[in-house]
């Protein structure tokens, strides 16, 4: 008996059975690795993303702390994702970054902020690029023997030109009687306090008074308040209207001027102030206004047009170190008022101090006592028993007590800007033997050091000290040396106000 047989082969081809589980398998596979994939894709760009954050946090960190390259290398360290440092993630490995300074063409010109350095060497920077790679572990990817891939984020940052932090700024400006001789019209066709005076409007224009869709009001909270003061010191019963001609007695002595000097009080009379104008916003009427506010004091002591008001006038010598202690009072004060803000100090001068004692003026005071100095001394006509003293108030080493009263402030944390204007490389006679010697942040005084040098010393930083580049005064830092309008150093003054932002990648 024949019994028919089926080979194998074509058994398995024409038999059906089993074949549907065959296919849910190698679907369920597919899908499991699409899966997969999927997840490790996700987990690696949700790791780009905190890869990119941390980069850009390490990359403004880093600006912030320019033009100091030293300090901004280790911010940018400490704001990335490697191990032990503020951004680190277990879903990043072996995260490491580098930093790249620049002197971006473009961040100048658009931003205002000059390439600088920290210690007024030629060169510097005025941005950061930050690289950062990691390696990022992989789940599905493991069991293919494909553990990590590796990624990298970039990042560029400004060290100005970002957000404005809420400002109260004092501006000190020398109405002393060398301010009333005409510029030479590099500056401005008029008298040097009024070419000043349109720098503190350019001022005014790029400030923040209050926040944006608001009118700026007394009433309104400040976001940058801004006061005015002037030395010497003048009558309180007419401050409040000697800036505006019309409506004064007469610049700062009422009409008929003073009959003696008046300059170093150890406690100001009442009868005197060296404050013209308190902290206000009120100097634009909103945060997008293009022009200054003409019914704002502020504007109204500049001599804004449409004001009618002819602004701060001139006369007297100078003693800087009492305005200068009382504005740090004052911005103290403001700042407890003025929540999360900073203090910035602006003076404005030529730098040299001349003040003689007297013994009335006003009757605001009526005898030498007070001074250190008391038997007679050929210098500056002043009574003097000891000449060799020069500690604060003294009649000797005036620019000495001026640097060490600036720096005191930037020791409490105020940023002090200073502008030369017309400074000398010759003066500050009082000074000449007997003065202050200081190590200071924009620089060093001693003894018979000139008024240009008072100036950088008195300033916090050598990036914060300008001049108009006359009578041989420069700024010690290159990039300042070449700002000389003094409209354009108050815009800088500004610029430098503000925080590190980002910029795009491949900025020049």
């Amino acid at each position: 008996m024949n019994i028919p047989r089926v080979s194998f082969a074509r058994r398995l081809q024409c038999e059906e059975s089993g074949q549907t589980l065959v296919f849910v398998a190698l679907t369920l596979l597919a899908v499991i690795g699409l899966a997969g994939i999927s997840m490790d894709l996700g987990h690696g760009f949700y790791a780009y993303q905190e890869l990119k954050a941390s980069t850009n946090a390490a990359a403004l960190a880093g600006a912030a702390a320019m033009p100091d390259t030293a300090k901004a290398t280790s911010f940018v360290t400490a704001y990335s994702s490697g191990s032990g440092d503020r951004n680190t993630s277990p879903m990043l490995q072996n995260a490491s970054a580098t930093v790249t300074f620049k002197c971006a063409d473009s961040v100048s010109k658009n931003l205002g902020v000059a390439c600088t350095t920290s210690t007024g060497s030629a060169g510097g920077y005025n941005a950061l690029q930050v690289k950062q790679t990691a390696s990022v572990p992989l789940w599905f990817g493991s069991l293919f023997g494909v553990k990590t891939f590796n990624i990298s984020a970039y990042a560029t940052a400004a060290m100005k030109g970002g957000s404005n932090t809420p400002w109260n700024i004092a501006i000190i400006l020398d109405t002393t009687g060398s301010m009333g001789y005409s510029d030479s019209g590099v500056q401005c066709s008029g008298t040097q306090i009024s070419c000043a005076l349109k720098g503190v409007q350019a001022l005014l224009s790029d400030l923040y008074p209050c926040a944006l869709g608001q009118t700026c009001t007394s009433s309104i909270a400040d976001v940058d308040s801004v006061s005015l003061y002037v030395f010497p010191p003048v009558l309180t019963s007419t401050v409040g209207s000697d800036y505006c001609a019309s409506g004064g007695s007469g610049w700062g002595w009422g009409s008929s001027g003073p009959t003696t000097e008046y300059y170093m009080v150890p406690t100001l009379n009442s009868s005197w102030t060296y404050r013209v104008i308190p902290f206000s916003n009120d100097y634009r009427t909103s945060d997008s206004a293009t022009t200054l506010n003409t019914s704002a004091n502020i504007v109204k002591a500049t001599g804004y047009s449409g004001t009618n008001c002819s602004g701060i006038q001139t006369g007297g010598s100078t003693y800087y170190a009492q305005v200068i202690y009382q504005v740090q009072s004052d911005l103290i004060t403001q700042q407890n008022s003025n929540a999360g803000s900073k203090n910035a100090m602006i003076i404005l001068s030529d730098g040299d101090a001349t003040a003689t004692v007297t013994t009335s003026w006003g009757g605001g005071i009526s005898s030498t006592s007070w001074l250190q100095p008391s038997s007679t001394n050929s210098l500056n006509g002043i009574s003097s028993h000891n000449p060799k003293s020069y500690t604060y108030p003294s009649a000797m080493g005036e620019c000495g007590q001026a640097v060490v009263a600036a720096q005191a402030a930037a020791a409490a944390g105020t940023t002090v800007y200073t502008i030369g204007y017309g400074s000398e490389l010759s003066g500050c006679s009082s000074d000449q033997t007997y003065s202050a010697t200081v190590t200071t942040g924009g620089g060093s005084w001693a003894p018979g050091d000139t008024p240009c040098q008072a100036l950088a010393a008195m300033a916090s930083a050598p990036v914060n000290f300008y001049s108009d580049n006359a009578n041989g005064c420069k700024a010690t830092v290159p990039t300042n040396a070449a700002i000389t309008s003094l409209t354009a150093i108050f815009h800088q003054i500004t610029a430098n106000l503000t925080t590190a932002r980002l910029i795009p990648n491949g900025t020049t």
